[in-house]
């Protein structure tokens, strides 16, 4: 029996980070039976996320300030460890530490082993990390991203490219009856982290029309808070902490789920996580047709896509007073993401990625 292929990798987070739990480690298992072990290094630990929650901002800035110069140094021990050429790939997300510019990451670039760098995001569009993540690419011996948007990007600098999307593990997301619609507002969801609430700003004016129209809706915002602002006022919020234990229960107790986005190419860098889950929940979605969005959703039959207010409007004011159709588009929507988007269906391909990529 051939030894294990053994990965280093070295993650921007920890799994309370989105992308590092559902591109990288929730394949652990999946990977282990086809041979390929995954040594996790995070950058960013638990305590990353509470200093983001924390205000006022120049408490929170120098929070981050004093914790990034500690993980900075745990970085640096982190590389020697593959320097040591103890693994047979080293797997970089997104890069080694996000505040040095290459001129300096560039030595701490691992040169023993064979480098995978993923990512699942438009970040050359953040300041200042453009010609950088260029350089990594270049540097890689191969790029995984999470759509084609990214890997075009990607193409224009690195030697090879592959492209693996965002997948969830069906065994998480049981099929589950839609929750008892009687005497009780619309349940409308949203999940994802703090700084993402800009992007339900273009559910106000919606939510507020219908509101003024008799339709009885409530916004459900499963994350660490609630958005804020005069735009919010007279709408319904209702606040579900997030955990990785309770996210597929919260999900399954609305009735649809949205994922709004500015049509940007930001925004056309995402992977579609928020519409993959609540449709691997059981339940139709409604979405902004930007980006990987377009893929995702078929209008009419996984839920509809919404360009603007009225068609915003009109898609929820439909799902809420149609029951039958939120359970049949929401069946058809589980049904898409386990035959497309599944964790098991594409664990084959990933496997196959990380070994072309130790290859060299």
């Amino acid at each position: 029996m051939s030894a294990p292929l053994r990965v280093l990798a070295l993650t921007r987070t920890s799994t309370r980070g989105p992308s590092t739990r559902y591109r990288i480690e929730q394949y652990r298992t999946e990977l282990r039976a086809r041979g390929i072990e995954l040594h996790s290094r995070p950058l960013f630990g638990e305590r990353w996320f509470a200093i983001l929650e924390t205000r006022p901002a120049p408490l929170r800035a120098t929070l981050k300030a004093g914790y990034s110069v500690a993980r900075l140094v745990a970085r640096v021990s982190q590389v020697s460890a593959a320097a040591r050429g103890a693994y047979d790939l080293v797997l970089v997300e997104q890069q080694l530490f996000p505040y040095l510019p290459w001129a300096l990451e560039r030595a701490l670039w691992p040169a023993r082993a064979p480098v995978l760098l993923e990512f699942d995001d438009a970040l050359w569009l953040t300041p200042g990390h453009a010609a950088k993540l260029a350089a990594e690419c270049a540097r890689a011996d191969l790029v995984l991203v999470g759509n084609d948007f990214l890997a075009a990007w990607a193409g224009r600098h690195a030697r090879r490219v592959a492209v693996v999307p965002t997948t969830v593990d069906m065994a998480r997301y049981p099929p589950a009856s839609p929750p008892d619609a009687a005497g009780r507002p619309l349940r409308v969801g949203w999940i994802g982290l703090r700084y993402n609430f800009p992007h339900l700003a273009r559910l106000a004016a919606p939510l507020r029309r219908l509101a003024a129209e008799g339709v009885p809706v409530e916004l459900r915002v499963i994350s660490s808070g609630l958005p804020e602002g005069e735009a919010w006022r007279g709408i319904t919020l209702v606040e579900r902490p997030w955990s990785e234990a309770s996210e597929v229960a919260e999900m399954q107790a609305c009735d649809l789920g949205v994922m709004p986005l500015p049509d940007d190419d930001w925004a056309r860098g995402k992977c579609g996580l928020k519409l993959l889950q609540f449709m691997a929940a059981g339940r139709p979605v409604v979405a902004s047709p930007v980006g990987v969005n377009v893929r995702l959703v078929s209008p009419g039959r996984t839920g509809f896509l919404a360009a603007d207010d009225e068609a915003w409007v009109a898609s929820l004011r439909r799902l809420a007073d149609d029951p039958p159709l939120r359970l049949r588009l929401g069946e058809a929507a589980r049904a898409c993401v386990a035959a497309d988007y599944s964790l098991s269906g594409w664990a084959d391909r990933l496997a196959e990625t990380y070994r072309l990529a130790a290859a060299r």
